[in-house]
This record gives C-alpha cells, sequence and structure tokens, in this order.
C-alpha cells in the first residue's frame, strides 16, 4: 500500500479529517491584515459569547463557574468523545453514561431515568447536526433546575425549525478545533442562553488568563501550516509532520487531556483577532458545508447504506462528516480500500463509553452506544472540499455500497 495515500490526515496524498475547516486563501488574507484592528463582530449579539483555548476548558469552566463538584454527578452520552470525560472529571464529579437511540440522539428515558438527587448537570450532545434530546425532554430538565450543558462541537451552523442549535441548553458550547466544520486549530466557544449564569459564568471567565502572545503564535503557524500541507500535499509533508510532531515543536490533542488547573485557559489575542476576522463568514461556511452533507447523503441513500442522520423538513443540518452504518466486520476493509485511494475513514467513537476512569464512573445504559460504535464510520464533508474531492468520496461510497452487497451475498 502507498504509505502517503495511507495517511492523508498527516499531510500526505489523499482527503484527510483533520485541518479541512481552514482554507489557504482565508488565512493569507488575515496574515495581509495581521494588524487589522476591528472591534468583535459578536458584540451586536444579545448573548454574551466567551472564547476559551480549547472545548474541554470551555466546558470544563462551565461546570466550576456552577459549583460542580466532587459530590455531584453529571449525565452524558455513552457515545462521546473522551474531551467530554476529562473536563468532567477535572472537576472531581462522577460521570454517568447514557444510552443513545439509532439516530445517535440520546436515549431520553434513560437520561431521565438516570436523574436522582446528586444529579447536578446534565450534558447533551448534538452528533453530526442534530438536536439531541426532544425538546420536551429538555423541558423537564430545566423544570427539575439541573444545570443543562448542550454539547455544539458536531453541530455547529445546525437548525432545527428554524432555531440555531445551541439554544436550548442553559448554556451551550462549540468547538474550533482541527476536525471540526470551522477550525483555527484549536479553541471553544460558550453562549449563555439562561441570564442566572451569566454573572458566575463571565466572573469566572474574567478571572482566567489568556495563552500568551508567543504560544499563540506558535498555534497560529501551526494551523497555517497544516492547511498549507494539506491543500498542496507536498511528497515531503509527511516527513516534516513526523519531525514537527516527533520534537513536540507542534502541539497535539492529547498532549492536552488533563491540563493542570492554573492552565491560561482563555483564547490568545492572535486566535481571537483570526475569530473576529473569519467570523462573518460562517453563514456561507454552513451553507457549503450542508451542500457537501445532501451530496453526499444523496448518494449514500440511492446506494441503500444505512445512514443514521437523515435531514428532516424541518432541519437545517450542518457536519463535518457524514456518519454512516456498515457490516462491522468490514470496517478493516473499508478503511483499507479507502486508503488506498486517498480517503480518510473515521471511527468517531470508536470507544464507548470512553475508558479513561471509567472505574470511578457509572454505566447506566450503553448497549446501543456500543453497537453502533462498533459499526460506524465517518467521512468529511467539510466546507473546503474540492469538487474532485466529492467525487472521489461519491466514488468511496460506490465501494462501500458494493463491498455490503458483496457480504449479504455471502450469507
Amino acid at each position: 500500500m502507498n504509505f502517503f495515500k495511507s495517511t492523508p490526515s498527516k499531510f500526505g496524498k489523499g482527503t484527510g479529517l483533520l485541518w479541512r475547516g481552514m482554507n489557504q486563501k482565508l488565512l493569507n488574507s488575515f496574515l495581509s491584515k495581521v494588524f487589522y484592528k476591528s472591534k468583535s463582530q459578536l458584540s451586536n449579539q444579545k448573548e454574551q459569547l466567551l472564547k476559551y483555548e480549547s472545548a474541554r476548558s470551555a466546558l470544563y469552566n462551565c461546570l466550576i463557574a456552577n459549583d460542580v463538584g466532587t459530590k455531584d454527578e453529571v449525565i452524558i452520552s455513552s457515545f462521546t468523545c473522551d474531551a467530554v470525560t476529562f473536563a468532567v472529571k477535572r472537576t472531581g464529579a462522577k460521570i454517568v453514561y447514557v444510552d443513545i437511540n439509532d439516530d445517535l440522539t440520546m436515549n431520553d428515558r434513560e437520561v431521565l431515568n438516570a436523574i436522582n438527587a446528586k444529579t447536578k448537570a446534565i450534558i447533551f450532545q448534538n452528533t453530526f447536526g442534530r438536536l439531541g434530546l426532544k425538546k420536551q425532554t429538555i423541558d423537564k430538565i430545566k423544570a427539575k433546575k439541573i444545570f443543562l450543558i448542550e454539547d455544539c462541537a458536531l453541530s455547529i451552523g445546525s437548525k432545527i425549525n428554524d432555531i440555531n442549535l445551541g439554544s436550548f441548553g442553559d448554556i451551550s458550547f462549540f468547538s474550533l478545533e482541527v476536525s471540526k466544520t470551522i477550525t483555527i486549530g484549536w479553541g471553544g466557544l460558550v453562549k449563555i442562553n439562561n441570564k442566572l449564569y451569566k454573572d458566575k459564568m463571565i466572573s469566572r471567565y474574567f478571572s482566567l488568563r489568556k495563552i500568551s502572545v508567543f504560544a499563540d503564535c506558535r498555534r497560529f503557524i501551526q494551523l497555517w501550516l497544516s492547511v498549507f500541507l494539506t491543500n498542496f500535499q507536498p511528497s515531503f509533508g509527511i516527513l516534516l509532520w513526523y519531525f514537527l510532531y516527533g520534537t513536540k515543536i507542534f502541539r497535539t490533542s492529547s498532549t492536552y487531556i488533563l491540563p493542570p488547573k492554573n492552565i491560561k485557559e482563555r483564547m490568545g489575542p492572535i486566535s481571537i483577532k483570526l475569530f473576529n476576522y473569519i467570523y462573518p463568514n460562517f453563514t456561507n461556511f454552513y451553507k457549503i458545508s450542508r451542500h457537501n452533507y445532501k451530496f453526499l447523503l444523496d448518494k449514500a441513500i440511492k446506494l441503500n447504506l444505512n445512514c443514521p442522520i437523515i435531514e428532516n423538513s424541518n432541519e437545517f443540518i450542518v457536519t463535518p462528516r457524514l456518519p454512516i452504518i456498515v457490516d462491522k466486520k468490514l470496517i478493516d476493509k473499508i478503511i483499507i480500500k479507502g486508503a488506498e485511494i486517498g480517503i480518510e475513514t473515521g471511527r468517531w467513537f470508536s470507544e464507548v463509553p470512553p475508558k479513561w476512569e471509567l472505574s470511578n464512573s457509572r454505566i447506566h445504559s450503553h448497549i446501543n452506544s456500543l453497537k453502533i460504535s462498533n459499526s460506524i464510520i465517518n467521512i468529511p464533508c467539510h466546507w473546503t472540499l474540492k469538487k474532485s474531492e466529492l467525487i472521489k468520496l461519491q466514488e468511496f461510497l460506490i465501494i462501500i455500497s458494493d463491498l455490503e452487497i458483496k457480504k449479504l451475498k455471502s450469507i
């Protein structure tokens, strides 16, 4: 197998899953106006948007600001990213994992059944652009005065009934990290929907220090070079990647899994400027991402592939990846076939529930989450995909369909 084609996310040849939420032209435009002085494009909005150095820092500070601690329990999805686990565990609270439905939303009945006297907060996850709980369930939780956090890391820009996802929890958070719909390398945003939590959140936020200019500059260089290598894919890209990450000149997400409690957790000055600069383009990014999702989804449906999230008439789904359920025995073969034509296949989330400190957590329910995690794959549908890449991804869907058909015929 061609080594470079097998590792597209590591800046080799092919269509990868990382760094696709940004393009070179926009970064170069920002660089040309590096001293561009502008007030936040968000200043006229009614809500207060807080900017953190990462999404996990954003979540952690949401919990800490609202007194979640060692005596409390926090309910989260069994089908989730370990970043959520790390953020909650850092508070000292006990995690309670609950199951999901076939469309990757949280099981409403299981969430309500998991609530007890120790339940201090519930984090409901909007996975791949769909609202993670039914509105009536959200209302029941709010009536119980339980702190409700909306995880929009995989759904920024999505809507239901023309209402933006991120408007349903007491507080919602978004991710701008390397695998997401829009990226500035790292970064987390918090939107406050319930004014009862505003004072505590803002007080906590301004008590934190920002990432230093030096550290933030290094992050920007990493972002710029990563996007450059991803776009132009020079033959030396993979070697440069190993050098920069091997020498720890560039950071990885896992390096910051459990940062010290005195970490400078607010977004750095360069990152804030970049965010403010690109924010006016967000609506256009959402439209392109949705177009790519719909294009690939329509092809997958015609091929009779099992797509757990199919956009309903009242939805506007924006997602960085299109999820597909396949025969679990075919996953390794699908990943290999994708690598052979230069497409990276995602396995979000393959560890259910996340194993870190699982012995100190409570698994309320997870049977369906485990079943789905064993069979789910995903492919990119970022707004930066080229037409040629969309065509190649379409061809990859045909390959997946052919493998599924052959498997059925062999039974």
